[in-house]
């Protein structure tokens, strides 16, 4: 996905080769004057024999492409508020149309309706299978490695891998730094910084390292109610990076992090400790001459967890993992682009390991391996004046033991661009062959991974999306909007509970049920793009609804849905010292299935619930806020304070709803994340960059 041209706007109204000419020189005068004879929000104006030139110089850090696509400059965080010291790329990913907003604890990313499983997310397009820390509170990207972050709602090219959602690459800087640069960022529950390294005039090394402390100063609001966490984690980034000559680019990239947390419910009488943690490792060489560039990746990726639970009558262990050995090529001249991706995955599906006094099960590890290959091509070309045609076809080969599995998807985009603005229509097919799915209704780690066989058929989805873009003030204010509509198949649901992995005769395939779904919706979003103030607002209307024939009566929605929501994102420089942040989200609450009574089983207390996700919680909102100081600021050295508030608008939000007890007595009760003295989050941060 490339930026769009239309980034900055001209007018000149005079002969092609003369105005493009003319236009060069002028341009190389008006950007380049000093940095006193500007101002941010003020048009630049010269005339010279009739010709007039304007140029605005675009602020906004958000670009949009042809297709659909957005990228993010990553320097746009500096100024934005903070969670506990953290400005996460995730985070303000979800402020994004056709992205839902999550709850504090729900570690998923919803696009277009889609389940969090549906989505690639990925490290200069290698793949990571869990992104969240705290537990969704900020993914494991630390911003200051990476230089942009690209997003598409969906899949626009056949290169796009086989996932039913939306698509998010974290992208590396272009260019060598020349020098020695770096940044460091010290907050209340964790540090982090980046060093990039000069090895010479052609090779460069950037690291980068991030660790919590998180229990030191905010342990009292890991207390929620009876509960208590512990908590840590740590993220280590390398990424070596050569070019030798004008036409070879080689990098490595490696990407390490760990998570583990206790926690403790005094009420039960239970603690549970729980760790997880990502590896990637990717050999990367770009090759370009005479208009011709080729790519190829060999990496490896692995995701694992560990879960254990204790109370004086039981232990319980849940391993699982995946594990994938893959090799990617790309290859692009002109209007046509082709490559071929391949992958190996090694899964271990969830088996719990118990011991208890009633019943010690111990069940073998079982490893499931499969191979997944995909060759596909693009071609753009023109169909008339002003009109484009991105065509594409993506063949899939998938191979588990006996069963094999082969597919064709397709993509078309059909491309307008006029004085009222750019047109797009899209219409593909995608296929995925893993799942996640598990206990929880809000991705905690403890969900694992599933490959498709023979009884757990691949999803697949037909989807079509339409946008509209255009500058209602040319330059500074843009407007986007979009419909988009996708129908899904063999769409799978975990129905089990957690007393079948205690007391009963576990296997995982026989809470598996499938179904299909239906998303649709409508985004709409107003961009600020020039001047100090700068930022946008949207609004999503959207329904992501599911059907599960001889397991739940008619359609129900899915327990992420958001039926609306708005968001808005700004930040203001107000001189050369100080800037300000907000956010704000206000959305409806996602579905949950109420209880209809409660009733006692050999001791236990047991839930008799109504119909499916036909309860909701309340409306989310939450504002919140920040101010920048750069204390000093010289020779491309800088540093400054950052103080942030989360939740500022100081409302108690719901999480979910959990049976509760209290003296005796039990009842259901919305959880909420911060306690009620105290319902927001402060935080102050402290960086240097040089």
């Amino acid at each position: 996905m490339n930026p769009s041209s239309d980034d900055t706007m001209h007018t000149l109204p005079i002969r092609p080769k003369a105005g493009r000419l003319l236009f060069s020189l002028l341009c190389s005068l008006l950007f380049t004057l000093p940095a006193h004879a500007q101002e941010a929000d003020t048009a630049r104006v010269k005339e010279l024999q009739g010709v007039e030139v304007v140029g605005r110089h675009v602020t906004g850090k958000l670009r949009h492409d042809s297709l659909g696509g957005m990228s993010l400059d990553l320097s746009f965080l500096d100024d934005m508020p903070r969670i506990a010291g953290n400005a996460d790329p995730i985070r303000y990913t979800q402020l994004l149309p056709s992205v839902q907003t999550n709850s504090e604890l729900d570690a998923g990313l919803y696009v277009q309706g889609c389940d969090n499983a549906h989505n690639g997310v990925s490290i200069n397009g290698v793949q990571l299978y869990d992104i969240q820390h705290i537990l969704g509170i900020f993914s494991v990207f630390n911003p200051s490695h990476y230089s942009r972050l690209q997003f598409a709602g969906s899949a626009f090219t056949a290169s796009a891998a086989n996932r039913l959602g939306g698509f998010i690459d974290m992208q590396r800087p272009d260019t060598l730094a020349g020098r020695v640069k770096g940044e460091l960022s010290v907050g209340l529950i964790s540090s982090q910084g980046t060093l990039r390294l000069p090895l010479g005039g052609k090779s460069e090394l950037i690291l980068s390292g991030r660790g919590a402390y998180i229990n030191l100063l905010y342990g009292r609001w890991l207390k929620v109610e009876e509960s208590a966490i512990r908590y840590s984690f740590c993220d280590a980034n390398v990424t070596w990076l050569y070019r030798p000559d004008a036409h070879n680019t080689l990098w490595l990239d490696f990407y390490g992090g760990n998570d583990r947390m206790d926690y403790q419910e005094d009420g039960e009488k239970y603690d549970a400790r729980l760790g997880w943690g990502n590896r990637m490792v990717s050999m990367n060489w770009e090759w370009k001459r005479r208009g011709l560039v080729l790519r190829q990746t060999a990496y490896m990726t692995r995701y694992g967890n560990r879960f254990s639970i204790e109370r004086p009558d039981f232990r319980l262990r849940m391993p699982s993992g995946i594990t994938d050995y893959g090799y990617r090529l790309s290859l692009r001249r002109g209007r046509w682009t082709a490559g071929t991706d391949w992958a190996l995955h090694g899964i271990r599906p969830q088996q719990p390991e118990t011991e208890g006094e009633r019943q010690t099960t111990t069940l073998s590890a079982t490893r499931r391996h499969s191979t997944e290959g995909s060759l596909w091509a693009d071609c753009k070309f023109a169909v008339a004046r002003n009109m484009e045609l991105l065509g594409g076809l993506r063949a899939n080969v998938y191979t588990i033991r006996r069963s094999a599995f082969f597919s064709a998807d397709p993509v078309l985009s059909l491309l307008w661009t006029s004085g009222y603005g750019q047109f797009r229509l899209t219409a593909n097919v995608k296929h995925q062959y893993l799942f996640r799915t598990g206990l929880s209704a809000v991705n905690l780690p403890t969900d694992f991974w599933l490959p498709a066989d023979d009884r757990l058929r691949p999803q697949y989805a037909y989807g079509l999306s339409g946008e509209y873009r255009t500058d209602l003030i040319p330059g500074r204010l843009q407007l986007s909007a979009g419909l988009y509509y996708k129908r899904l198949y063999h769409q799978t649901e975990y129905i089990g509970t957690p007393f079948e992995l205690i007391y009963g005769d576990y296997d995982y395939r026989k809470n598996l049920i499938s179904g299909k779904g239906e998303n649709y919706g409508l985004d709409l979003m107003i961009e600020k793009r020039t001047g100090r103030l700068t930022g946008w607002m949207s609004y999503s209307l959207g329904r992501a609804l599911r059907r599960y024939p001889g397991r739940f009566s008619g359609t129900f929605p899915a327990g992420h849905e958001r039926i609306h929501e708005f968001n808005a994102v700004a930040t203001w420089k107000a001189g050369r010292r100080w800037s300000f942040g907000a956010t704000l989200v206000w959305a409806g609450g996602t579905p949950f299935t109420p209880p209809s009574y409660f009733y006692l089983q050999n001791g236990n207390l047991l839930s008799q619930f109504g119909d499916y996700n036909s309860g909701r919680l309340s409306t989310y909102i939450r504002l919140d806020v920040s101010a920048t100081c750069r204390i000093k600021v010289h020779g491309g050295r800088e540093s400054g304070l950052n103080f942030s508030v989360y939740n500022a608008n100081c409302r108690h939000n719901d999480l979910f709803w959990r049976l509760k007890f209290n003296d005796g007595q039990y009842y259901y009760a919305p959880l909420r994340p911060l306690p009620k003295k105290l319902p927001f989050l402060p935080s102050i941060n402290y960086y240097i960059k040089f």
